[in-house]
């Protein structure tokens, strides 16, 4: 059995290794166009403030790939899919086969369609080699503009801060991180970060980024110009689906896929930030793994593991603040109860949510003590009405 798997983030490496967990005698390629290892770009903003080099954010070592059975071809791109051959197709015009195909090859950020983004100084952030391009960049910049406040933009924000910039976060919704806070919990962290020294603006849109060839501005839907030398884009991202179009596999936001992590193409599977389930393409690292697990589980096995969709969660530690949000946050029905606790002194926010006595939906921010118990209570749908919260 022969597995091959386009991509090497999360999602590829945890198939690769659940494959040869469950089958040693299995083969695992992995093809990426990345020259760098697996690496977990959540660390990615410590390689930008400095904090430590690229090698050292490697998950595995060249040691472990080689000892559990799995290839990884580094700088090797995968430009076509002959479904009908099984075989892939590679940059240098070299062909695979495969028996079993998983496409774990991602995203990429969107940029949207804002008048001068071409300029010089403009940047997104996806791997190793954009974080050290804009390192290299900001050696010559003291203001950096952020336009979005996402969870990327806020990490980005602090790392800049620590290579001594001025930094702006420019977030066209009304409040930080809308899906995975509500507005108490935004409120405050919208209150530490800006106690670190970064400026927050919060429900403008941009509308043109200013300069000749280099950036010197940003121009706000509100009239406002704010000065900049370098603008980072946090906008979300968009799957990488053009390699699946080509090849004859249904998309429509990301490469679709059924409860066993199949496409409609025989013994093609896709996983993480690719892939499509029930209208939704999760983008988070729980969902990656977990489709992961159960698609190498179903290339291997004839007994179907299914997925059933992933609990939002997101444990997260934005510009030194710890925040772990995850399920139902902000309830519109009437029978969510919720709970709260706001320290506004001391930064801190805890709130959870209840649906006929069992947690829902959960923000803790600024203390991490209780996270564990809630979570536990919550994947176990214990019944919690009589029990007190942060006391």
């Amino acid at each position: 059995m022969h597995v091959v798997i386009v991509g090497s983030g999360v999602a590829g490496i945890t198939a690769g290794r659940t494959v040869m967990e469950i089958d040693p005698k299995a083969s695992v390629s992995i093809y990426t166009d990345e020259n760098h290892l697996y690496y977990p770009r959540p660390r990615l903003y410590e390689v930008l403030a400095g904090e430590v080099k690229p090698q050292e954010i490697y998950v595995f070592s060249e040691q472990w790939y080689s000892k559990n059975g799995v290839k990884v071809h580094l700088n090797k791109k995968v430009v076509g899919i002959e479904t009908g051959e099984k075989e892939l197709l590679l940059e240098d015009r070299s062909r695979v086969d495969y028996n079993k195909l998983l496409l774990t090859n991602g995203a990429h950020p969107f940029v949207p369609p804002i008048k001068g983004v071409e300029k010089t100084g403009v940047f997104t952030l996806r791997s190793i080699h954009d974080t050290l391009t804009i390192k290299e960049y900001a050696k010559k910049t003291k203001k950096v503009i952020i336009i979005g406040g996402g969870i990327l933009g806020l990490e980005l924000a602090t790392s800049l801060k620590k290579l001594g910039q001025q930094v702006e976060v420019i977030e066209i919704f009304p409040r930080l991180l809308p899906r995975q806070l509500d507005q108490d919990g935004a409120t405050i962290l919208k209150d530490r970060i800006e106690s670190r020294g970064i400026n927050i603006t919060l429900g403008v849109k941009t509308e043109e980024i200013l300069g000749e060839k280099k950036v010197s501005s940003v121009l706000l839907d509100d009239g406002k110009e704010l000065s900049g030398d370098l603008v980072l884009i946090s906008a979300g991202i968009r799957s990488n689906t053009a390699l699946a179009v080509e090849a004859g596999i249904n998309v429509e936001r990301g490469v679709i896929v059924d409860q066993h992590l199949q496409t409609n193409v025989n013994d093609v599977y896709a996983a993480g930030d690719v892939a499509e389930f029930e209208g939704r393409v999760y983008g988070i690292i729980p969902a990656a793994i977990e489709q992961a697990k159960i698609a190498a589980m179903n290339m291997l096995k004839k007994e179907k593991q299914i997925y059933k969709g992933t609990i939002p969660t997101n444990n997260l530690k934005i510009s030194g603040i710890d925040l772990t949000s995850m399920g139902i946050v902000n309830p519109e029905k009437p029978q969510y109860e919720e709970i709260k606790k706001i320290d506004r002194e001391r930064g801190i926010y805890k709130k959870i949510v209840l649906e006929q006595g069992k947690i829902v939906g959960a923000i803790i921010l600024g203390d991490k003590k209780v996270v564990t118990t809630i979570k536990k209570l919550m994947d176990q749908k214990i019944d919690v009405t009589n029990r007190k919260f942060f006391d």
